[in-house]
């Protein structure tokens, strides 16, 4: 009689933990699903606002099922770094520049390459083309990261501590550029002394001397302060830079087809709108840089650059390049 009083003792208590078990497992299905976005740019960038905008989008549209974090500033990486989290899925989103396109399909980093396009409509033509496609569908298939937006991030301009205003006055100059080989060449045959420094370091090696130059869009130069520790803002539109929006597939095949169509179309909203800022952009951030903080502005003949580093453009094609990818540039 005992045995039964206890056994049934169990049973009423399994039978009144079962609700608070199953409350618990519908209060688990329903948790916020963070959305780590590993950005590169800079606070406050245009690719910063347009990321807040999705962000906005999709916790407003999901009803707060998924929570966006955006880390700004290469906090979470530099662009290898980025890329390659977004190859196994330990970030869901990121935003980068081409850099990855150099580190990982050099036979395709032509798109920033020193006076390959002369001007934006060149620019969209690579990127809405055959030629981006191209690449962005490749990266897509051997890597599984996805591009969900190109943002026109405005020409790259040099900025120096001396005038320079001519192809000559580069013979000599001590440059910062990034770890990448084709820039190095078209600046060396321009005559400068290219530097390969991390960008986490420009500051410190402009203000110590250890390079006289540096050379970034705009809107870099702005936010990262460069004009404290150089004085010459020289116009060279030498590359019109992209940031690219990424995604991983492998976070991305997981959710609903609903949740799919939501997130693309909430990136589409925020490329769009990364755009619209910087339809401009250069203009604007040229004329704070000047008119507000002091910055000297040098007008440069852009052809006689060009001409210059021709010869590199067309080592590049016969040598570097994927056979064919040059002549196809060219009749952009």
């Amino acid at each position: 009689m005992l045995k039964k009083l206890l056994l049934l003792c169990v049973i009423v208590a399994f039978l009144a933990a079962v609700p608070v078990l199953a409350e618990g497992a519908k209060e688990g299905s329903a948790k916020t699903q963070i959305v780590n976005v590993a950005s590169t740019f800079p606070d406050d960038s245009p690719q910063d606002k347009g990321l807040d905008l999705f962000k906005k989008i999709v916790e407003e549209k999901s009803n707060g099922r998924f929570e966006v974090i955006i880390h700004t500033g290469g906090a979470m990486g530099n662009e290898r770094e980025t890329f390659e989290q977004l190859i196994d899925g330990s970030v869901e989103f990121g935003a980068n520049g081409s850099g990855d396109i150099g580190q990982f399909y050099p036979e395709y980093f032509c798109s920033e390459v020193p006076y390959i396009f002369k001007n934006v409509d060149q620019f969209w033509a690579y990127w809405n083309g055959p030629l981006g496609k191209e690449i962005s569908d490749l990266i897509e298939k051997e890597r599984g990261v996805k591009t969900v937006g190109v943002v026109l991030r405005g020409a790259r301009y040099l900025t120096a501590n001396k005038p320079i205003r001519r192809v000559s006055d580069v013979q000599g100059l001590k440059i910062r550029l990034p770890q990448l080989e084709s820039w190095m060449m078209a600046w060396e045959e321009l005559g400068a002394l290219p530097t390969p420094i991390n960008f986490s370091e420009v500051y410190l090696a402009l203000q110590t001397g250890t390079v006289e130059a540096q050379e970034n869009p705009p809107e870099t130069i702005l936010n990262y302060k460069f004009y404290e520790v150089q004085k010459y803002l020289v116009k060279t539109e030498h590359i019109f830079s992209a940031a690219r929006f990424l995604m991983s597939n492998i976070w991305f095949d997981r959710q609903s087809a609903e949740d799919q169509k939501m997130f693309l179309d909430a990136m589409k909203e925020a490329t769009d709108y990364a755009n619209d800022l910087t339809r401009d952009g250069d203009a604007q951030y040229v004329k704070q840089l000047v008119n507000d903080l002091g910055m000297e502005l040098i007008e440069v003949d852009k052809d006689a650059f060009q001409k210059a580093v021709q010869p590199v453009l067309e080592k590049l094609g016969r040598e570097e390049w994927k056979p064919g990818l040059y002549e196809q540039l060219q009749k952009l």
